[in-house]
């Protein structure tokens, strides 16, 4: 089979180059900022068919080549077309790409173009010397077929001495410095030797500690493709048994297993990811009982041979919290660590340009807005890493912003924004739902330790708006109470109000509530952002900035009027600027940031003719994707700042 990694993502739908394998794979990442996500679009090429193994279930493999494909200017040429779409992560895949003599070369171009290339190979054929041309090339991953032990493996990749071959190009690899991930096929020949597999790869290879599954659910040879329930329970005691051994295991987003499929939701979250909206794949199918489940959206079906022979039954999940539990980019630990820290550029108090590390001291959050990006299902990142983070963002001479789920719910809190002002942060900023400090002496602590500022969630101006924008009843006043406090400290706080489909005509009743309760205070404007697939993609939460723009309208004219600063058009979550009521454009444009094309964003093509598009955003990906882009309305004279 064609063996590739990453969390999908739908990339642009006129990618149609030949031999791109599926070219709807890529990857998500949490990027810098707070609200901000960089999307890593990957996409595979596949160099050839022919292989030097012959395993019964791959799909990919030929007996031949047609030259003309195969031609290294036609390979740079697929690799061109996806570089100029944007794609940062290009596996080379196959047949098995070894065995061209101008693999380097391939290498090289991928890493030439920008983007990290990755290798999907059997590794029978690397040597020490190719092993070391390949790393000086670029080659940083490579994701090796391995699926069995000694003669177990020979027999399943019908290739004699294939194992021991396999065993060289790993070290040699390895000696390069290439990271290897375990690619490993659940079949009929290894259902019962998954965890003995993983228990050798545990003691013989200590290099290779990540191991990926893939389940084939037709092939060539059917007698060598397991029945699906018989592969999923064999693969469930296998990661069992891998992380008992301290392995990172988890299933290949190639293989589009539904979650239902496993014995219990907790443990498809431990092996499979979910997108946001799952791209359409043949073969696969839905039943009556999917309508109910939460996980339907980013369910990539159930293969309908399956069905149809009676293997599996689907099973609605009606859990949110196992939702957004199947809803990340690869295994606990790299989840965690994705989402510890991110980086993005700000202003300062003083309107200067600096770096801000954010650093989630937990994810745990006590308010469940829906439309929150953060996974505040994980576990809270080890001590050592968390002051880590925040000695590294303070000796960089950063902002540090120290955030969660919410931040209060950590007992270190006030002792990690001492060590952030120590260690020599510029600035430090508490992201906060203010829940928890309107009682007691926690604000006046946290503004002795250190906090120059907080950004305060309130998305509603009445407690039954913003306790159903939270789905936490109760939250709203206790919010109040601790913006109160904040209130009687010297901490320079603004009050973020995220806009909805559901709040956004609350708005102008915030900025009142804002300028006769807490005069001082500014208040900052976000737009509910669908960027990572935590967020539902749908018109119930994402309004259409049009929609938006009269509240907003209001919204400014008041502040105007009450004295009350508004901010956030320069942040990434903010609305562009051609959707400010032109005598207000100036003020929002006035803290205008410096744009860069990160893949998370989108323009019309009349962007190109606006005053503002140096230092707009434009339209995120994912507002595009569900509203078009056709509402902006450019304009010719950048106005007065």
């Amino acid at each position: 089979m064609a063996k590739r990694c990453g969390l999908e993502v739908r990339l642009d739908p006129q990618l149609d180059l030949p031999f791109v394998v599926d070219p709807s794979v890529g990857v998500s990442r949490l990027g810098p900022g707070p609200c901000r996500l960089s999307l890593v679009l990957r996409g595979a090429v596949i160099t050839n068919r022919r292989c030097n193994q012959a395993c019964g279930f791959c799909d990919a493999r030929r007996v031949s080549d047609d030259l003309r494909e195969i031609q290294f200017d036609a390979v740079r040429g697929r690799i061109d077309g996806l570089l100029a779409r944007g794609v940062r992560e290009v596996v080379i895949t196959g047949g098995e790409p070894t065995m061209r003599a101008d693999l380097v070369q391939i290498v090289a171009h991928v890493r030439a173009g920008g983007a990290v290339a990755i290798l999907d190979t059997n590794a029978t054929l690397i040597s020490e010397a190719s092993a070391r041309a390949l790393a000086a090339a670029g080659l940083v991953l490579a994701r090796v077929h391995l699926p069995g032990w000694g003669s177990e493996a020979d027999a399943i990749t019908r290739d004699d001495g294939g194992f021991a071959a396999t065993r060289r190009g790993i070290r040699a690899l390895v000696d390069a410095g290439v990271e290897i991930v375990a690619h490993v096929p659940v079949v009929a020949a290894n259902l019962a030797t998954l965890s003995g597999l993983l228990e050798r790869l545990a003691a013989e290879e200590p290099a290779l500690r990540r191991v990926l599954f893939v389940v084939p659910f037709a092939g060539p040879d059917a007698t060598t493709v397991a029945r699906l329930s018989d592969a999923v329970a064999a693969l469930e005691e296998a990661a069992r048994r891998g992380r008992e051994l301290g392995l990172e295991v988890a299933v290949d987003p190639a293989t589009p297993l539904a979650p239902c499929l496993f014995a219990s939701a907790s443990q498809a979250a431990e092996l499979v990811t979910l997108s946001r909206v799952a791209s359409p794949r043949e073969g696969l199918g839905h039943t009556p009982a999917c309508e109910g489940c939460v996980a339907r959206g980013g369910c990539p079906g159930l293969p309908v041979g399956a069905l149809a022979r009676g293997e599996v039954v689907a099973r609605a999940i009606t859990s949110e919290r196992v939702r957004r539990r199947l809803t990340m980019v690869g295994s606990l630990a790299e989840q965690i660590g994705r989402e510890l820290v991110s980086i993005e550029q700000v202003r300062t108090i003083t309107g200067e340009l600096a770096l801000c590390h954010t650093v989630r001291v937990n994810f745990q959050c006590n308010q469940a807005c829906e439309f929150c990006f953060v996974s505040t299902h994980l576990p809270a990142a080890a001590e050592d890493d968390v002051r880590a983070a925040i000695v590294a963002a303070g000796r960089r001479g950063a902002v540090v912003a120290i955030s969660g789920g919410e931040p209060t719910l950590n007992p270190g809190l006030v002792d990690y924004v001492a060590l952030a002002r120590r260690s020599g942060a510029r600035e430090v900023e508490l992201q906060t739902n203010a829940t928890r400090l309107g009682a007691g002496d926690l604000a006046e602590r946290l503004a002795a330790a250190g906090v120059d500022t907080a950004l305060v969630s309130l998305h509603g101006a009445t407690a039954e708006t913003s306790d159903a924008m939270t789905r936490a009843p109760g939250t709203f006043v206790r919010t109040i109470a601790g913006l109160d406090q904040l209130a009687r400290t010297e901490i320079l706080t603004r009050v973020n109000f995220v806009a909805t489909a559901s709040n956004h005509h609350e708005l102008p009743e915030l900025v009142r509530l804002v300028a006769e309760r807490w005069p001082a205070f500014i208040v900052t404007v976000s737009f509910v952002a669908s960027h990572t697939d935590l967020v539902p993609r749908t018109t119930t939460l994402v309004a259409r900035m049009t929609e938006v723009a009269p509240s907003l309208a209001r919204a400014l004219d008041l502040a105007e009027e009450l004295g009350v600063r508004v901010t956030g058009f320069e942040s990434m979550c903010g609305v562009p600027a051609c959707f400010v009521p032109e005598r207000h454009r100036g003020r929002a444009l006035a803290r205008a940031l410096a744009t860069e094309d990160s893949g998370e964003f989108v323009k019309d093509p009349a962007c190109a003719g606006c005053a503002a598009n140096g230092v707009c955003w434009g339209l995120r990906r994912g507002y595009a994707e569900l509203h078009g882009t056709g509402e902006v309305a450019p304009f010719a004279v950048m106005p007065r700042v």
